[in-house]
């Protein structure tokens, strides 16, 4: 009678194991058929310096690596953000040197689309090295909440010293440079602003000038499309800010930047 009840006792644990077993054997089946988040958009960068003309360039490219379409947010007009470093000094932050719209952007991104950004900037840079930080902004629905980064190194070389084989020939050539920036506007005057001058490169625009008002808002448009709009601050009478436009306007298309003080009138001047 023992060995009855002994051989029971064993059958019986037995069962419970075999039925524990198939039970934790479940959740990972149901693991193997959960969907897997996408992945974020790669991130691949590169930079140049034009120690001549004194312009940074910098192409960035994005691309979806996923199989399937994506749903990508940007919260501003800013795709992305540099940072120009040499050593632990910041040279230029482009996110906060630069104005952009705060217009939330939605796009769907199809399996392997590549988009690209070229940008041009005004900057002075003494020889030396530089390191330039990127990171990408933009947001993929559904995937993890991480930064897409990436580092370029730049190298400015020392401008050579120009030979003195030709001694009356550099004094000339000075007094011509300057016709180099055919973007420049004669400084423009209207309302409350004074000596307002504009330099257009390309979908950049850089403006300072003069003014009574502590704060204004300005806007760029062609007279019917808008392509930039924000506010600024004046700091002593004086203001400088930059502008960067989602695309570049078409060529001879006039161009007009409006400051308005708040409370106050509009004032209008050509960019181009």
């Amino acid at each position: 009678m023992k060995k009855t009840w002994l051989l029971a006792i064993v059958t019986a644990m037995m069962l419970v194991v075999a039925a524990c077993s198939k039970e934790e054997a479940n959740p990972s089946d149901v693991d193997g058929n959960a969907s897997t988040p996408p992945a974020l958009l790669t991130l691949e960068t590169d930079v140049s310096y034009d120690a001549e003309s004194k312009q940074l360039s910098a192409t960035v490219s994005m691309t979806n690596p996923n199989e399937e379409p994506v749903n990508v947010t940007f919260n501003s007009s800013q795709r992305f953000q540099m940072t120009v470093m040499n050593g632990d000094t910041t040279i230029f932050d482009y996110g906060s040197e630069y104005m952009f719209t705060e217009s939330i952007i939605e796009e769907t991104w199809a399996p392997g689309e590549k988009k690209v950004f070229d940008e041009v900037f005004p900057l002075t840079l003494e020889a030396g090295e530089y390191t330039v930080d990127f990171v990408g902004l933009a947001q993929v629905e559904g995937a993890p909440e991480m930064a897409v980064t990436d580092q370029q190194s730049l190298t400015v070389e020392a401008s050579e010293v120009p030979t003195e084989e030709t001694p009356e020939e550099p004094a000339e050539e000075t007094t011509e440079e300057p016709v180099e920036e055919p973007s420049d506007q004669p400084a423009q005057t209207d309302g409350s602003f004074r000596d307002v001058a504009i330099k257009l490169n390309g979908n950049a625009i850089d403006v300072s000038g003069y003014t009574d008002v502590e704060e204004f808002e300005w806007s760029v448009s062609d007279g019917h499309n808008l392509y930039a709009q924000g506010a600024a601050e004046v700091t002593s009478g004086s203001f400088t800010f930059g502008v960067l436009m989602d695309e570049e306007p078409p060529a001879g298309k006039a161009l007009f930047l409006e400051m308005t003080p708040i409370g106050g009138d509009v004032a209008s001047f050509r960019i181009q």
